[in-house]
């Protein structure tokens, strides 16, 4: 079992509802099913008729911001980038900000956060009643349950080829069909269960093993999809304390 797996109970401790925020600025998505990336069924002939479920859950609309998470370690100083444990976050936790909770540039304050470890995130979402959305019920947010599925993949992989030069501020590109923003074009996002996907034997196995190795495209319901490719092979690289200038994420809710 996985680092990040032992120590989650950890944050369950550290959370708090001092901070717990109503559903206002999230979006309902409805129960459905969408063709991942990647079969928990080997045996299926046709994967692309496989489609995984998903319950009915709440997704943030956009992602955290720097202002909400300068919020949230002010709460919550065990995450201040002064203060956080080497075991939660690497040496570029939070390098946005040139003191614990002062950014540099003003007009960053609502773009999404990044430098943020699993665990900070996994930590902000609890604090305010949250978790943060499984891969499944990411993709499915993406999927918008088949809208524009093209134009969608073309838009990440166009993102991919050029690097972000500044951050925009969140909600500033349209909405899905669900009502979520800047799921693409903006920063990558955590997920609760990102290493869990691989790619040799079976992709819903422990997630002890690493994502991606040679022929991994061999079960993939879509070979073309390869921007789908890049998301699941940048998750599998991850550690619960790696944090990135792109890396941001949003929180998730049970419907019930």
């Amino acid at each position: 079992m996985s680092n990040w797996v032992l120590l989650f109970p950890v944050l369950l401790i550290i959370g708090s509802s001092a901070l717990a925020e109503s559903v206002e600025d999230m979006a309902l998505l409805p129960a459905g099913g969408y063709t991942p990336l990647y079969s928990a069924n080997k045996n299926v002939e046709n994967l692309e008729k496989q489609a995984t479920y998903v319950e009915e859950f709440w997704l943030d609309k956009v992602p955290v911001t720097n202002r909400q998470f300068m919020s949230f370690v002010t709460v919550h100083p065990e995450w201040k980038k002064s203060q956080v444990r080497v075991i939660f976050a690497d040496s570029h936790y939070l390098q946005q900000l040139n003191e614990d909770s002062l950014i540099e540039d003003k007009s960053e304050l609502d773009s999404p956060v990044v430098s943020v470890s699993w665990f900070a995130a996994s930590a902000y979402c609890e604090a305010r009643e949250k978790r943060l959305p499984t891969t499944d019920e990411w993709e499915y947010a993406l999927a918008d349950d088949g809208r524009n599925n093209e134009k969608i993949q073309q838009q990440v992989l166009d993102w991919y080829a050029v690097p972000n030069e500044k951050l925009p501020n969140v909600g500033s590109k349209p909405a899905n069909g669900f009502g979520l923003s800047d799921l693409t074009g903006v920063v990558w996002e955590w997920t609760s269960d990102f290493n869990s996907f691989m790619a040799s034997s079976d992709p819903r196995d422990s997630g002890q093993k690493n994502l991606f190795c040679g022929g991994g495209s061999l079960n993939a319901s879509n070979p073309r999809d390869y921007a789908a490719f890049m998301r699941y092979s940048y998750r599998g690289s991850l550690q619960g304390a790696f944090t990135g200038k792109n890396l941001g994420f949003r929180c998730a809710k049970d419907a019930k």
